[in-house]
């Protein structure tokens, strides 16, 4: 039977691999089938299918959920870390809350001023010069001076309260602002360990928030913000470590964290002075009566934590505080102790001697 070329269509022997006319191959030899498997071979490993694969994915997603998930958790439990940051918040906090201690910040009690018209000896000079700085601020009327009548004639000076002053008042206290929020702070490098119980001793800067209108526009705001119980505006206040957040607390509170290792863990009565012997392991808390202070015949007596300045020449003393009052016992032969009481606002001071008053003092600000 004859055969063709599949490429030109001539004619070949049915032995022929080449054609003769186009050198095509022709009579091509199978492909050789393939060798078996040997028993002994391992077998090859079949591709993932689709559906397997898919479920590979999802197990390493989930895995992966549960290790982010693990961490965010780890993160969430760990107690806050003592900062600039989570003290401003503790105190921002505290203030926003508190209004009693907000109002003790930003309102001046020097005066009755929920009264109609106060009333003032012409040789009070101090106080008139007060009233007449409101006089400027538009919360009370120029004064109308007055006879005060009785055996002994004197002038009086009448200061009515205007309306913009009635508006001013929150309660019988005039206010500045309605809020205030921490500027700056400082105390979280100095935390101490008392038992389970973590404390620090923060002191911050504020800065005023909604200031009251009369004011903001008071040509004598500098005078007036003076007058107010911090007139720097600079406060310290005691923090503790409570359910892994700091949060400012009270004295009665850091007093049990002194005496029991952590707040909350007893109600025991507390021992009187522990809040000072607390404050004294604070570099920057010493006792009430650091700093300057300017006497009322115009000498100035400066404190230290160790020492007492007077004109210049310093004598070393021991100083021991129970509340508000310091006793100083200067080491020098023939020097006696004396008693110090400082005011809950920290700008006036009384010095007593054998129980007796000697002089007022009045804290001079750098």
């Amino acid at each position: 039977m004859a055969h063709f070329c599949t490429k030109c269509g001539t004619a070949h022997a049915p032995g022929a691999r080449f054609c003769d006319e186009c050198g095509k191959a022709v009579n091509a030899a199978p492909a050789p089938a393939s060798a078996p498997v040997p028993a002994s071979a391992p077998a090859a490993t079949p591709a993932l299918s689709g559906v397997k694969r898919r479920h590979v994915m999802i197990a390493g997603g989930v895995l992966a959920a549960v290790i982010v998930a693990g961490g965010a958790l780890a993160w969430l439990l760990a107690p806050e870390a003592a900062s600039a940051s989570s003290f401003s918040r503790a105190i921002d906090a505290h203030l926003a809350a508190d209004e009693a201690a907000r109002d003790k910040l930003l309102c001046l009690t020097n005066l009755p001023y929920q009264k109609e018209e106060i009333r003032v000896a012409s040789y009070d000079s101090s106080t008139r010069q007060w009233l007449d700085i409101l006089v400027r601020s538009g919360l009370y009327n120029a004064p109308v001076e007055q006879g005060s009548g009785g055996w002994v004639a004197q002038s009086q000076f009448v200061y009515a309260l205007a309306a913009p002053g009635k508006a001013a008042l929150r309660g019988d206290k005039l206010c500045v602002a309605k809020g205030v929020k921490v500027a700056k702070v400082s105390g979280y490098d100095q935390v101490r360990d008392l038992g389970v119980q973590q404390v620090a001793m923060a002191k911050a800067t504020l800065t005023l928030t909604d200031e009251a209108a009369w004011f903001a526009k008071s040509p004598d705001r500098a005078l007036i913000l003076q007058r107010l119980p911090d007139g720097d505006l600079q406060v310290r206040l005691p923090m503790a470590l409570v359910d892994k957040q700091w949060q400012v607390i009270d004295e009665a509170q850091m007093n049990q964290a002194a005496m029991t290792g952590a707040i909350g863990k007893s109600s025991a009565a507390q021992g009187a002075g522990m809040l000072d012997k607390l404050k004294s392991v604070f570099s920057f808390g010493g006792h009430p009566a650091v700093g300057k202070w300017q006497a009322a015949m115009g000498n100035v007596l400066e404190f230290t934590s160790d020492s007492v300045i007077n004109n210049g020449t310093s004598t070393k003393a021991t100083f021991t505080t129970k509340g508000n009052t310091v006793t100083i016992a200067p080491e020098g032969a023939g020097e006696a102790a004396m008693d110090i009481i400082v005011s809950d606002d920290g700008s006036t001071a009384q010095i007593s001697m054998g129980g007796m008053r000697v002089t007022t003092l009045r804290r001079v600000r750098d």
